[in-house]
């Protein structure tokens, strides 16, 4: 799939062919638009305008990029609709929750007592099992 892939919507917004309305931020390598689907008022998405599926096939730059319209969005967010959070989700594969398969991250704002739960229970891991994983994970990085 190219960076202008018809048989993706969010390459089609990127573009400009649809839901142009929605857009709230562009710049050369990043877009921010309302969600159609929105969960609270204000729920924004962020994407690259180039193509990448997910987290593992966009480039570090290409993250980066994401990233800091994220911070911006989140800081135009706060000053404007005054939410008690902010919740930011990113999935990744049919597994990890991602249903559009081009790189988002989702920002929603949150209100105390809003009727959005989390996903899942947290539990406090063993001792052993952390070491088991990060012998695992804490190799040198390469970048």
């Amino acid at each position: 799939m190219d960076e202008t892939d018809t048989a993706c919507v969010f390459c089609e917004i990127a573009a400009g062919r649809q839901d142009t309305g929605r857009v709230l931020f562009e710049d050369e390598t990043t877009i921010a638009f309302l969600d159609h689907t929105a969960v609270t008022p204000g729920h924004t998405l962020v994407i690259p305008r180039a193509h990448a599926a997910d987290i593992w096939e966009i480039s570090a730059e290409g993250a980066a990029a994401v990233m800091r319209t994220v911070h911006s969005m989140a800081a135009r967010i706060r000053e404007v609709l005054r939410p008690d959070g902010l919740t930011l989700f990113q999935a990744n594969r049919s597994a990890g929750w991602q249903d559009v398969f081009h790189l988002h991250v989702h920002l929603v704002p949150r209100r105390a007592g809003d009727h959005l739960t989390r996903p899942w229970v947290a539990s406090v891991k063993g001792d052993d099992e952390l070491a088991a994983v990060r012998a695992l994970l804490a190799t040198p990085l390469e970048r």
